[in-house]
């Protein structure tokens, strides 16, 4: 009776450990492609740090419109000290105190107060075209900002979009592999039986140990592979955790499918719409709207100049020294309007000097920006053969597969009447595992292929809207 209750509570443990295990894998979430993607736009801090530096650009834009505004300053001061001044005239330097009042012939220490506040402003009537330059080159930083922004937000999708692929396969792989670790130890299992018996020799069931032992090790190396995919997939999305699985639903793709497919990735040419080369027009754009600063900011300016200050001092017109005091109180003004050319003749050397450097510098990213254009046009050769390699290759692998399938049957039956050895039986084994690995290899590779030509020829959004 004590082993009957005992047997029932081992069943009722084992039963709810089996109903809790199932839950538990039921609760792993399976992320779909389009919310991977959504979810690395609103999280990957490099793409917010992006937008960070085009509400600075913004930013930027209103600055250059301000700087044609007229700079008014003012001062007021108090000050204390000695008033001994001397005929003959001075560079001030900027540090040299102002002395004003008569000369005498020697000095005097006695001190005297005084003040002095000033409004001082100046306007910039004519720079001819620097402000509008500012401006202008200030809205193509901004252009290349917001470039620079798309460019890497699509280079992310595409990334993520790969690695998703990536994750896929390596699943798939680790899939077969468990399958190949079953059959192995299936006929692990049955050669043992022979080997007991003594009807093989003992030596084919070490041969089939071992091949149990290397298929694990294959298993070990691919799901340490996808391990590591999934931890670079989170830092791209910001999800939280690794446990989570992939969609294998669109791995099978049917024909109807691969050639919706083709026809969405079938542009032939070169756009600067892509974001990629894209980033590389603003970049030259900009460069050269810095060449056009450049050449502005050498240029003569007319300024409309007005100021106006009053004093107050402890000396009379007497040059008596009155109370302390009476240094605090405003008692002479000025005012002053003027109309001002300036121009560094020498600046004709620093325009040349400065025009010359930034003209090459815009030559250099031109010639980047060639580069991009040379690499996109190659790439989208290589594309279009690797696509055709790989729709070549899924169309042998149902031959492969089938042919291998067949094989191995047979030789598990003759091995079995002991016409072949164990050699021969795990020869054809292994054929049949790279038949079925070939299949997912030759998937993969078509995804990634079309995937390269969608990023290539600006497609990519149309093709990850796709799945």
């Amino acid at each position: 009776m004590f082993q009957k209750i005992s047997f029932i509570r081992i069943a009722f443990t084992l039963l709810l450990s089996g109903i809790f295990s199932i839950s538990f894998s039921q609760t792993i979430p399976v992320i779909g492609l389009k919310q991977a993607i959504d979810s690395v736009g609103k999280n990957y801090p490099g793409l917010k740090a992006k937008l960070m530096q085009i509400k600075s650009t913004e930013y930027a834009i209103t600055d250059a419109k301000h700087q044609a505004l007229p700079s008014l300053k003012v001062s007021d001061q108090v000050d204390m000290g000695t008033a001994n001044s001397i005929g003959g005239s001075y560079f001030p330097m900027g540090i040299v105190p102002s002395t004003s009042g008569g000369i005498r012939g020697s000095n005097n220490s006695d001190i005297a107060s005084g003040n002095v506040a000033v409004g001082y402003s100046e306007y910039e009537l004519a720079t001819f075209g620097l402000n509008h330059a500012r401006i202008e080159s200030a809205k193509a930083r901004s252009k290349e900002a917001v470039a620079d922004y798309r460019k890497t937000e699509y280079w992310l999708q595409y990334h993520v979009t790969q690695l998703y692929f990536d994750m896929l396969k390596y699943n798939l792989l680790s899939s077969v592999q468990q399958k190949n670790i079953d059959r192995y130890q299936l006929l692990y299992k049955y050669i043992k039986a022979y080997t007991n018996s003594g009807i093989k020799a003992g030596v084919d069931s070490s041969v089939a140990n071992a091949e149990v032992s290397k298929a694990k090790i294959q298993y070990i190396k691919t799901r340490q592979i996808l391990k590591q995919l999934k931890s670079e997939f989170v830092l791209f999305t910001g999800f939280r955790s690794t446990s989570f699985n992939v969609d294998t639903n669109f791995y099978h793709l049917p024909v109807s499918a691969v050639s919706q497919l083709r026809v969405l990735v079938s542009g032939d040419t070169i756009s600067l719409g892509n974001p990629l080369l894209n980033y590389y027009k603003s970049r030259w754009d900009y460069s050269l709207s810095l060449e056009k600063l450049i050449k502005k900011s050498f240029l003569p300016k007319i300024s409309v100049l007005g100021a106006t200050w009053t004093r107050g001092s402890a000396i009379s017109s007497k040059d008596v020294y009155g109370n302390f005091s009476s240094g605090f109180d405003y008692n002479r003004y000025n005012y002053m309007l003027g109309l001002a050319l300036t121009y560094n003749i020498v600046d004709i050397v620093h325009r040349k000097d400065k025009t010359n450097e930034q003209y090459f510098q815009t030559e250099a990213v031109r010639e980047e920006l060639y580069e991009q254009k040379s690499m996109l046009a190659t790439q989208l050769d290589q594309s279009d053969i690797a696509i055709q390699a790989s729709l070549d290759k899924l169309r042998e692998i149902p031959i492969q597969l089938k042919a291998s399938r067949d094989a191995y049957a047979q030789k598990l039956a003759q091995y079995d009447s002991g016409l072949v050895t164990i050699v021969e039986l795990t020869n054809v084994s292994y054929l049949l595992f790279s038949a079925e690995t070939d299949e997912i290899e030759a998937r993969s590779e078509l995804l990634n292929t079309l995937l390269q030509k969608a990023v290539t020829n600006n497609t990519l959004n149309s093709f990850i809207s796709h799945f």
